[in-house]
């Protein structure tokens, strides 16, 4: 009788999506065209959404060997699975894996925590889950002779054996004999060695695997694909940059091809490229101009996303394009992460430099590509000046349409993970809920925690704090559009720098003191981020009026309050432009109205033609002198009859990256600068 094998690669359904389980996939696969483990064992089940932990057991049935995908969304689920299922079956053996599953270097001391845990893979797990399955099958095991291991020292036949030690990658920096052997928690295995022909290596799609998962599957499916596998650099907040990972390996153009015609006649409706760096091979340019093609033939997949070849924004611009234009992706992503020298250096992350900036911003803007910038609240040696002085500049240079500021996640495998990384650069951590919203906070005890950066020696938790408040003054401000047509004309009008700007507008809303619109906006953003850091809410506040219980991000909150009380707004703008500049009131008026018109209006019909005195748009768009001019503009969007949700959800949400705030603004019938 074949033995019983179980896979858990466990995902959350959100937004109706549920992610197909490719790294488990990738393992099974691979597995099963082994003869002997085909003979022996049978996988029973593949695990893929999060159900009840009683609901999962009773699904099981005498395992002998259980493995799970670790990822920072699944630990603390894997935990409590992997708990209850040893208490229920003793003698099968349970195997964690996975990015989120300590390196070898780290997993000292982790049986003790978890000794319903057996063995720890390090690596590829196509082939160090394949020789577990052989080596159980044994009469008498030798656990230490599986390659890529980490294993109690209660399953070590031979004691006497040095523990190895091993530094990232595959390099072993010491041999450890013990004196007495039960003082010892974990035995490392030697290294796996990489696979070394990626291409050869089967595919859950095109092998049948995931044939009846996909069936009459009720939810929008998300698979994984990758073209290449590793990454050469070696980014300290990521866990793909360790030595063991920085020799890239690919696959073979017809097998991609075949993978995507798999996910196209599943009418698979997302699709993630797991690719460290996509656009940096020549074969990236035919798997892009196939998934469109399929898109266009099927109508499948319908979206793409990717991480972009690092430091080389202007040679993926092609790709990027074609993406865009087949409405497949949302524009490119500019990834500087920080603007602090120190940081870039203490993070080992080399940097576009700011003239550069410039003009990528400039080749995707005649290229008509949206395009994006991240940055990573938390990062070491950066201090709030910094980090807010970075956003400015990043403004400063013409990046108008988004950027992307997210929090920093102390990943376990990265230099984050490592205390003497910890201690050198006083990085405290806090265990809360993760940093994305959109979700229904009764659900709130379904979700991972995740190990959030809130300090540093250059970094206290209030400018921690103080960063978060003016990341969401930013968002909602410039990057949702609510103040940007303000700035922007102050910029090139009276050369009022965006850093003067925005600092004397928050200044304004703290002088507030809870009071009046915009400081009831910021009272109500620091007593949401104080329940986040003390883990007592997720990330973002709930707008009861459009729906309860739904967590908007910060700003998507503040943008729709303000949309609903748009003349109170207006009103304290002009205040605060009256307390700081010195502008005509006449010309205040029209920058009040354009800015107002400028931005979609849930509560409008579209079009609408305003007239205005001043070329206000001239003055935004293109620097021009302001002068009188008599000026119809006919302003077009979408209607949405009073519909917030779908507003917030289209426009706030999903539409941020591609700047869906902005009407389109005709003069003339002609379409203005953009």
């Amino acid at each position: 009788m074949k033995k019983n094998v179980y896979l858990f690669e466990i995902n959350d359904i959100l937004t109706n999506q549920a992610k197909l389980p490719y790294s488990t996939g990738l393992i099974w696969s691979y597995c099963k065209t082994i003869e002997s483990i085909s003979n022996n064992f049978n996988l029973d089940k593949l695990f893929w959404w999060r159900r009840e932990t009683g609901v999962i057991l009773e699904q099981i049935e005498a395992p002998y060997i259980v493995g799970f995908s670790c990822f920072v969304w699944n630990w603390n689920n894997n935990i409590e699975l992997a708990k209850k299922i040893k208490e229920k079956y003793p003698n099968c053996i349970i195997v964690f894996g996975g990015w989120q599953a300590p390196m070898s270097d780290r997993s000292k001391g982790f049986f003790h925590k978890y000794p319903f845990v057996d063995i720890i893979a390090h690596g590829e797990g196509e082939i160090i889950f394949s020789n577990i399955l052989l080596e159980s099958l044994k009469e008498t095991p030798d656990w230490s002779s599986v390659s890529g291991c980490s294993i109690p020292y209660k399953m070590v036949l031979d004691k006497s054996e040095p523990n190895i030690i091993i530094d990232y990658g595959l390099k072993i920096i010491s041999e450890n004999k013990p004196e007495n052997p039960d003082d010892y928690d974990t035995f490392v295995t030697l290294p796996q060695e990489r696979i070394s022909d990626l291409a050869s290596m089967p595919s859950p799609y095109l092998d049948g695997l995931f044939d009846e998962l996909v069936k009459d599957c009720k939810y929008d499916l998300e698979a994984t694909i990758e073209t290449t596998r590793g990454c050469p650099y070696s980014c300290t907040y990521c866990e793909i940059g360790t030595k063991y990972y920085q020799k890239i390996k690919t696959h073979k153009l017809d097998k991609i091809y075949a993978e995507i015609d798999w996910l196209s006649e599943n009418r698979v409706v997302f699709v993630y490229n797991a690719d460290s760096n996509f656009g940096m091979l020549k074969d990236h340019l035919q798997v892009t101009e196939y998934l469109v093609k399929k898109k266009q033939e099927t109508g499948y997949p319908q979206k793409h996303r990717c991480d972009w070849s690092k430091n080389q924004a202007d040679k993926v611009i092609k790709l990027a394009k074609i993406f865009y234009d087949a409405r497949m992706d949302k524009g490119i992503t500019i990834a500087l992460q920080s603007m602090n020298p120190g940081t870039l250096k203490a993070i080992k992350r080399k940097n576009v430099d700011g003239g550069k900036l410039k003009e990528f911003l400039k080749l995707y803007g005649d290229e008509d590509l949206p395009s994006y910038v991240e940055l990573i609240l938390g990062l070491p040696e950066e201090t709030k000046q910094s980090f807010i002085d970075g956003i400015c500049k990043v403004i400063e240079l013409g990046q108008h349409n988004y950027i992307g500021i997210y929090a920093l996640t102390a990943l376990p495998n990265t230099p984050f993970g490592d205390q003497k990384y910890l201690d050198k650069h006083g990085l405290k951590i806090i265990d809360t809920y993760p940093a994305f919203s959109h979700i229904d906070i009764s659900e709130i005890n379904n979700f991972e925690r995740e190990h959030m950066v809130v300090s540093s020696n250059t970094m206290t938790i209030d400018d921690y704090k103080e960063c978060t408040i003016h990341r969401w003054m930013f968002m909602f401000g410039h990057y949702l559009g609510t103040t940007q047509f303000i700035s922007r004309f102050l910029n090139n009008h009276l050369d009022i720098s965006y850093s003067y700007f925005y600092m004397e507008l928050m200044k304004f809303m703290k002088s507030m003191n809870n009071s009046g619109f915009l400081g009831t906006q910021l009272m109500k953003t620091k007593e949401s981020l104080d329940l986040v850091m003390k883990a007592q809410a997720p990330w973002g506040r709930v707008v009861k009026s459009v729906r309860d219980k739904f967590a908007w991000d910060f700003e998507e909150a503040t943008v729709i309050d303000i949309m609903k009380n748009k003349e109170i707004f207006f009103n304290e703008m002009k205040h605060f432009l009256a307390l700081h500049f010195n502008i005509e009131e006449n010309v205040v008026k029209d920058l009040i109205k354009y800015q107002n018109f400028a931005i979609l209006d849930p509560q409008k019909t579209y079009p609408l033609v305003e007239n205005f005195t001043y070329n206000i748009h001239d003055v935004i768009y293109n620097g021009s002198e302001l002068s009188i001019r008599p000026t119809s503009l006919s302003f077009e969007g979408k209607n949405y009859n009073g519909n917030f949700f779908d507003y917030g959800k289209e426009t706030l949400w999903w539409g941020r990256r591609v700047a869906a705030y902005k009407n389109k603004i005709m003069e003339n019938g002609v379409l203005g600068a953009k």
